[in-house]
């Protein structure tokens, strides 16, 4: 079969957890015999401190002019390039919005693809599945988080994925969209770390929204209550000095307690992981750092919103993989309250269980590195994926019917 995956983020950017996922279908399906091209842009999803051509030499790409259409590859999948200076998401520019059209009509007609793979909704995205699917190809939209709440978005949509059955669930209670649930990609080599170091509870990414303020409270229980075990919090490029920007609480008191900067690759975090701590306060849609934790066989205790449960398989105590905790009802993303002791004692218990019992510690992390292989593993997740995109089939009906109605399962 012959796949076009149409992207208005950098194909190849190091930053996008989403367009790496999306980039490691295709070259799955590429090895897998099929025939793939990719088209993109030069939109980078976050603030990065290279530029374009610095970041395309490394592919192999010389001089760059702007206006220019770039040709290069990822893992042997053919990448066309339209060299965007206007990426602003809300109001795309005309003119290389016709540039990317005009690529795209190319690649209809030269490339003829059975199947166009398709991922966020902005408007030359939805353009392209629409002239897609006038020419009687095939198209399948990615959904990866929250918002696209409209029937508008699924118009010209054949067969609609997700990353976890949570999305595909809220997507079908909110907008009545049939689904496939399938867990992304998640390159082990840049997961899997050494196991002699590692000697911390960890917290990634010191965000409100990851559960900041819960992490706070539990901080400081366990700096007053357990110097004995030391805490990291890795920062990431948006999140720096965020846990010693709370109010009523000193964490200098605490000098077990250790912030990282932002690095390369979760391995790098993993290495020294013991336990890690992932009090989501928002629904994530995935969890990657809790997939991540399971298949470094390191224990994650996570927060029972969002996909965070399934993703480690349910609590310990029922067979999961991990340790499912509560937040309290009234925390959400616009909190500004440390939640108090008694609140977080749950939490509390739980790292203090784990740390002293090596036993238990052995148990969850073998029932989460089990979970991890038959869930997140090369091996099953490129089946999956295989399998799925080449079953599709023309004259899908992902939203059938008015919402609140009846609909059928496409994919």
């Amino acid at each position: 079969m012959r796949f076009l995956l149409v992207n208005n983020h950098c194909i190849s950017d190091p930053t996008a957890g989403v367009t790496q996922s999306l980039r490691t279908i295709m070259e799955w399906l590429a090895e897998a015999g099929h025939t793939c091209h990719i088209l993109t842009t030069a939109r980078f999803e976050s603030p990065v401190t290279f530029t374009i051509a610095e970041h395309l030499a490394e592919h192999g790409v010389a001089a760059l002019r702007h206006g220019d259409v770039v040709q290069y590859a990822v893992k042997g999948v053919p990448v066309t390039l339209l060299m965007t200076r206007h990426n602003d998401e809300r109001h795309p520019h005309r003119g290389e919005s016709r540039q990317y059209r005009a690529l795209l009509d190319a690649l209809l007609n030269d490339f003829a693809p059975d199947q166009l793979i398709a991922c966020n909704g902005h408007p030359m995205i939805l353009d392209a599945m629409a002239r897609a699917r006038t020419r009687g190809i095939t198209t399948a939209f990615a959904v990866r988080g929250f918002g696209y709440y409209e029937p508008r978005y699924f118009k010209d949509v054949d067969h609609a994925f997700t990353c976890s059955r949570f999305l595909t669930d809220l997507y079908r209670e909110k907008v009545g969209l049939e689904s496939t649930p399938i867990e992304p990609p998640i390159d082990w080599a840049s997961v899997v770390a050494p196991v002699e170091s590692r000697a911390f509870v960890t917290f990634v990414n010191p965000s409100r929204h990851k559960g900041l303020l819960l992490f706070a409270r539990l901080a400081d229980m366990l700096g007053s209550r357990r110097p004995d075990i030391p805490i990291l919090v890795v920062q990431s490029g948006h999140s720096g000095g965020s846990l010693n920007a709370i109010p009523g609480v000193d964490f200098s008191r605490y000098p077990q307690i250790m912030a990282a900067p932002p690095v390369p690759t979760p391995a790098d975090y993993f290495a020294l992981t013991r336990i890690l701590v992932a009090p989501s306060v928002w629904e994530e849609p995935f969890g990657r750092v809790a997939a991540e934790a399971m298949i470094n066989a390191i224990p994650a205790l996570v927060s029972d919103r969002g996909s965070l449960p399934h993703v480690v398989g349910g609590d310990f105590s029922e067979g999961g993989g991990g340790r499912v905790l509560p937040i309290p009802a009234w925390m959400t993303i616009k909190t500004t309250k440390l939640p108090s002791e008694p609140e977080v004692q749950p939490w509390y218990a739980a790292v203090c269980a784990l740390w002293d019992d090596e036993a238990l510690y052995r148990a969850v992390a073998a029932r989460a590195h089990v979970i991890a292989q038959e869930r997140y593993s090369e091996r099953v997740s490129r089946h999956k994926h295989v399998e799925y995109f080449t079953s599709l089939r023309r004259g899908g009906r992902p939203i059938a019917g008015p919402i609140g109605r009846g609909s059928f399962r496409t994919g």
